[in-house]
């Protein structure tokens, strides 16, 4: 056998090896576990990050930039965690708990930091506050009825509408596109139309949620003798 193909099949062996460790044979159950738990939480500290940086970064500099990409890495964190979980056997009901904590968490840190450079207005971010207090309620009720408080359609949508509506305005103002250190609705179409998307998908969420926890109390049985 040629040293070429010795290497190629060590290397295959080495990979193999530590799919079948990383699957399960040589990492505990725990390590796994808190493994999945640090990398969802970890988005709340790059947010936090990414808000500080925002009030000291100006357009068009590096640390405009950074921000920017620290906003992508906590989108992927949030993709990432769920498919980590799965692939390394995971999942858990506290793990089902935490992630959309987090998720809330990071995202209305972004919009106080983006609100409060004059990004967005705080009306939206104000929105949000009262639509992910409300579903953790519902989430509550959920619970105490017996029901998996199971991820709905809107909830995704939602995620998706602030995460990427949040890069964008981001975005917008690292590039110097527009002017937006004074957010007015209506004073520039493209950061306008972002903001009223997320608003109307967050309000949609917010009532999705709150019409699927309107569920009629069962039957009462008439009992024996009656």
């Amino acid at each position: 056998m040629s040293p070429a193909a010795r290497s190629a099949e060590t290397h295959a062996d080495a990979s193999s090896l530590a799919a079948r460790c990383l699957a399960g044979g040589c990492v505990t159950t725990r390590s796994r576990y808190m493994l999945v738990q640090y990398v969802t939480f970890v988005r709340i500290p790059l947010a936090a990050t990414a808000g500080v940086l925002l009030h000291r970064a100006a357009p068009g500099d590096l640390l405009a930039l950074v921000v920017v990409a620290l906003l992508g890495v906590c989108e992927l964190t949030d993709i990432f965690d769920g498919l980590l979980a799965r692939r390394l056997g995971a999942e858990s009901r506290f793990g089902a708990l935490f992630d959309p904590y987090c998720d809330s968490m990071s995202r209305l840190i972004i919009f106080f930091g983006l609100a409060s450079r004059g990004l967005c207005p705080w009306w939206l971010f104000l929105l949000m506050s009262l639509r992910d207090v409300s579903v953790a309620y519902i989430r509550i009720m959920y619970i105490l009825s017996g029901k998996r408080p199971g991820a709905r359609l809107s909830g995704k949508a939602k995620a998706w509408a602030q995460g990427l509506g949040a890069i964008a305005l981001a975005a917008l103002w690292a590039f110097g596109a527009m002017p937006l250190n004074d957010f007015r609705l209506g004073r520039h179409w493209l950061p306008t139309t972002i903001v009223a998307l997320i608003a109307a998908i967050t309000l949609w969420s917010l009532l999705d949620y709150f019409g699927a926890a309107q569920v009629p109390p069962a039957p009462q049985k008439d009992s024996p003798g009656s």
